[in-house]
């Protein structure tokens, strides 16, 4: 009896209404909690940097950071009606969205950003309401290509990370390497040879083991531990809401355009997690999700939200899609939005240690976007729309000063993330390029010969 409880309980971690006990819930939770914070602050302090806002205003964009992942998180694995995907997603700041959050509050204000996040979060609702009439303008070709563009983008956030973090004095330093590299070997010995409950949580032991070697060579600094409140109340619009045309429209179309990402997010999550496809349904309540959401904390001072690409890897990595475990893991993220200094505390984790022991999960991502790819035959037309998307989407990123002499209106667009040129490229081209039997083109190429 005992034997059929305990497999009873590893089982429960690899089905979605799974309920693994609390106790083996709250390490894997915390993985994903570890995974996603530096991430989801990251955009709240570059924002507070480049709008020149007080250090005060900056601890407080950060703290409502954490509010609105737990908020979007909570949302996405519940759901109520056609709201939510019901899927074990994390949610988080978009990356995406702050060069134009820094535009609109560079133009207009910043209290001009959350009145903005409103009508993009209703744009997003009917988007994702009309989805299933559209889908199949997504077929495996454009998703997988996004995916794929999304884990490939995130490498070199890996990397900078596995540095030092762009900006820091230490930035390239060998003890930085030496923790990430130290953290990355962790995390691929026991994701590949470890069994039962050790595979599962091998990043957090992989983030646990760097931290502990990052200590003695001087990597961790608890400076904005002792600063930080032990709790704090959120405030109704602490930055006002202001109306214009222009950050409008800027928001409306940005929220759209990134609402691809989140169809990418879901089907690496479905193929990776639980090797199906995601369905309409599915992807129809994950995007009005994030809408509902959006529009919910733009009263809060929280900034636009998507999946977290990371932790999506995590679940196509270690194949616990339980929504227990995410669940307690949106309750987790939501209470340092309350808890300040709990959060100031997961912050001390080194960047080092979080690019080693996130690496391999990008890598899962680019994989899976393979893998959705593949689901359509590799003809000559599907080859040259995927080699022309990446290499345009790609290539600018690793070349932003190509765009220095563009308006400004097309750098926020095309120039703010490789996946949202790729997409539009591969969604384009999927529609006007005419399509061939696989067949045919063989003979074609036959007779070329």
């Amino acid at each position: 009896m005992k034997m059929q409880d305990e497999k009873a309980q590893r089982d429960a971690f690899f089905t979605m209404d799974g309920k693994p006990s609390v106790l083996k819930s709250l390490p894997v939770a915390f993985q994903h909690v570890l995974a996603m914070i530096i991430g989801n602050i990251a955009p709240a302090i570059i924002v507070a940097g480049a709008l020149g806002l007080s250090s005060t205003d900056k601890a407080v964009i950060i703290q409502y950071a954490m509010m609105a992942a737990g908020i979007g998180t909570l949302v996405q694995v519940f759901g109520f009606g056609p709201v939510g995907s019901r899927l074990p997603l994390i949610m988080g700041l978009n990356f995406a969205f702050v060069p134009v959050i820094i535009t609109i509050g560079s133009n207009y204000g910043f209290s001009a950003v959350f009145a903005s996040m409103i009508f993009g979060g209703l744009a997003v609702i009917l988007f994702g309401a009309s989805i299933m009439k559209i889908r199949r303008f997504f077929p495996p070709l454009v998703t997988g290509t996004t995916v794929l563009a999304m884990g490939i983008s995130l490498y070199p956030v890996a990397i900078n990370y596995m540095a030092g973090g762009v900006g820091e004095a230490s930035y390239g330093d060998w003890k930085n390497w030496l923790v990430a590299l130290v953290t990355l070997a962790v995390v691929f010995i026991l994701s590949e040879f470890g069994r039962g409950y050790i595979k599962v949580i091998a990043i957090l032991i992989g983030i646990v083991v760097g931290y502990v070697l990052a200590l003695p060579l001087g990597l961790v600094s608890f400076d904005g531990v002792s600063e930080a409140g032990v709790f704090a109340l959120p405030a109704v619009l602490p930055f006002g809401m202001t109306f214009h045309p222009g950050a409008i429209f800027t928001m409306v179309i940005m929220y759209l355009v990134a609402s691809v990402e989140i169809i990418g997010d879901i089907s690496s999550l479905t193929i990776g997690g639980m090797e199906r496809e995601a369905t309409d349904r599915e992807i129809s309540g994950g995007i009005i999700g994030n809408g509902i959401s959006s529009v919910i904390v733009s009263f809060f001072g929280g900034l636009p939200m998507a999946t977290f690409s990371q932790n999506v890897g995590i679940v196509a990595t270690t194949k616990v899609v339980s929504k227990r475990i995410i669940s307690i893991t949106g309750i987790i993220i939501l209470a340092t939005g309350f808890l300040p200094k709990f959060g100031a505390v997961m912050s001390t984790i080194p960047n080092a240690v979080l690019g080693g022991a996130t690496l391999s999960v990008f890598a899962i991502i680019s994989i899976n976007g393979i893998r959705l790819i593949a689901k359509e035959p590799f003809t000559m037309r599907n080859c040259n729309i995927l080699g022309i998307a990446l290499a345009v989407g790609i290539g600018i990123a690793q070349v932003p000063a190509a765009l220095d002499k563009a308006p400004v209106f097309f750098r926020t667009f095309f120039g703010s993330s490789p996946v949202i040129i790729a997409t539009l490229i591969v969604f384009i081209l999927n529609l006007i390029v005419p399509k061939k039997s696989f067949e045919r083109e063989e003979e074609e190429r036959r007779l070329k010969r």
